[in-house]
Parts: structure tokens; C-alpha cells; sequence
């Protein structure tokens, strides 16, 4: 049976790192997976920046689950070079830090370029980021989101079965709801793959919900994850249920939309939260 571990993109509740770890607190949620700070990238940190926010973490009691990074959130003939500087800094940032995990994507298809051709510079981009990771003892973790190469369970499972374990999943099955693809095929097609979960769930039209409440099938998935699994099982609590600081900028997410409202971050948040604890609880 698993053990389900609860982190949280608590940028979504506010900006404010300091109000991030006091809404961890309320929540009793003890993990963070990081990615704004005080209204900006945690890639923009200084070195005193980054250890502020350790030793944050630290009098806090929060733990980091992974980094959040926009790794692979470029088209793939973009400028590697410069992308690869930026890993280096995200892995500078990991290393004061204590987190491994870094969560990437798998780039946009530029316009005019072939299907074959997109796919091998997706591989190629995969490969070099890889060996740099590797050499640092760090783990990519991909995340499935919408236009990029591994947006859906099919075309996910090409891209990690070339790399044959090397690189690892972080499965958001809220995303391929999102993107209007079959959520249920997610789980049993990557599941040798998978290092975490990132929780968020849309309906059937992909308008974001509270989780549980869409078309995801979050509660199934949870339940095989416990049939499956022993130990530690990491969800990482991602609602989007309310436009917070930094969401236009992460994602090609144009189109996102809501059905349920909420007074606050914090509510919005806090009933998404309680929708998984309830949905783990069934579980047993």
C-alpha cells in the first residue's frame, strides 16, 4: 500500500513566500514544490536570495518535493545554449536548496517544422539535458502540458521509453483532461515511469474544477497507485482554480477556463485540497 505524501504550489495562494509558508501551515500541508517567490521565478534568485529562502524553509519545517521549473517551455530550436545556462543556474539553486527533482517539459513545435524533425530535436534537447543532470546527481521529471511534444500518454511513453528510465514522469492527469485527451489512459501506459503526481482535474469541455469533480479520474488512479505501489507517494496539490501571480507566463494556457468561484487563493485552494484528502481517505 502507499503512503500519500501532500506537496503544494502554494504560489497559487499568494505571491508572498512568507504568506506561502504560513498557508502550508493552515493546510498542514509540509512540502513545497517551488516555484514563485515573492511574485517572481525562484530561477531569478541570488545566491543570498536562495539561502533567505532555505532558511525560510528551515524555521518553517517545509520540505521541498521538487523544483518547478520551465525547462523544455521553449521550442525546441530555440537557443539551447542559453537554456542549458539557465539549467545550470535552476541546479546551483537545487543544490543549496537540497532538491534533485526538477520538474521539465518537452518543448513547442515551431511552425513550418516537420513532425519528424520535431521529434528529433525534442530527443536531442531531452538527451543534453540529461547528461548535465545526470553528472550533478539531479532527476528530470517530465510533466505532460498542453503543446508540448509530450502531451499526451502516447506520445509520453515514446519520449521515455527512448531514454529507458532515465528520464522520470510527473504525471498530471488534470492535464490531459485539460488538453481534451483520455486521462485514463495516463496511469496504466506510464506508470513504470512515474516519480510523482501534480493533482488538478478539468471537465469534460476542459474548464478547470476542484479535483475529483472533472473527467481526470483522479479517485481510479489514486486507488491503482495504492493497489501498486509501497511507500512514499508524492502529490503535489495544483488546483488553477483562480488566475494567480505568474500563470500567463508558465504555460500556453490561453484558453483556460473556470466553472467554480471562490472569495480567495486561499479558499480556492483549501477545497481543492480537502477534495484530494477525501478522496484519499475512500481509499483507505
Amino acid at each position: 500500500m502507499s503512503r500519500f505524501v501532500y506537496s503544494a504550489f502554494a504560489d497559487e495562494i499568494s505571491e508572498s513566500f512568507d504568506i506561502q509558508i504560513e498557508s502550508l501551515h493552515k493546510l498542514d500541508i509540509g512540502m513545497l514544490e517551488l516555484r514563485g517567490v515573492d511574485g517572481k521565478s525562484f530561477t531569478e534568485l541570488s545566491p543570498r536570495g536562495t539561502r533567505e529562502v532555505k532558511k525560510k524553509l528551515a524555521a518553517g519545517g517545509i520540505g521541498l518535493s521538487a523544483l518547478g521549473t520551465p525547462l523544455g517551455k521553449i521550442f525546441a530550436d530555440g537557443d539551447m545554449k542559453a537554456h542549458l545556462a539557465l539549467m545550470d543556474r535552476i541546479m546551483d539553486i537545487g543544490d543549496t536548496l537540497g532538491a534533485k527533482r526538477l520538474r521539465v517539459f518537452s518543448f513547442y513545435k515551431p511552425e513550418g517544422m516537420s513532425a519528424g524533425d520535431f521529434r528529433e530535436r525534442v530527443f536531442e534537447n531531452t538527451e543534453r539535458m540529461l547528461e548535465r543532470a545526470e553528472k550533478r546527481g539531479f532527476v528530470l521529471c517530465h510533466e505532460n502540458e498542453k503543446d508540448i511534444y509530450g502531451y499526451n500518454a502516447p506520445r509520453e511513453k515514446e519520449l521515455l521509453d527512448n531514454f529507458g528510465g532515465r528520464l522520470k514522469a510527473v504525471l498530471d492527469p488534470g492535464n490531459f483532461a485539460f488538453c481534451l485527451e483520455d486521462a485514463s489512459l495516463g496511469y496504466p501506459m506510464l506508470k513504470d515511469y512515474v516519480e510523482y503526481f501534480h493533482i488538478k482535474d478539468a471537465d469534460a469541455t476542459g474548464a478547470i474544477v476542484p479535483p475529483g469533480k472533472g473527467v481526470a479520474g483522479l479517485e481510479d488512479i489514486l486507488r491503482a497507485v495504492n493497489k501498486d505501489r509501497n511507500g512514499e507517494v508524492v502529490l503535489t496539490i495544483e488546483p488553477h482554480l483562480m488566475d494567480f501571480t505568474g500563470l500567463a507566463s508558465l504555460s500556453k494556457l490561453d484558453d483556460i477556463k473556470h466553472v467554480y468561484t471562490f472569495e480567495t487563493p486561499f479558499e480556492a485552494f483549501e477545497y481543492a485540497f480537502n477534495s484530494v484528502k477525501e478522496m484519499v481517505n475512500r481509499i483507505g
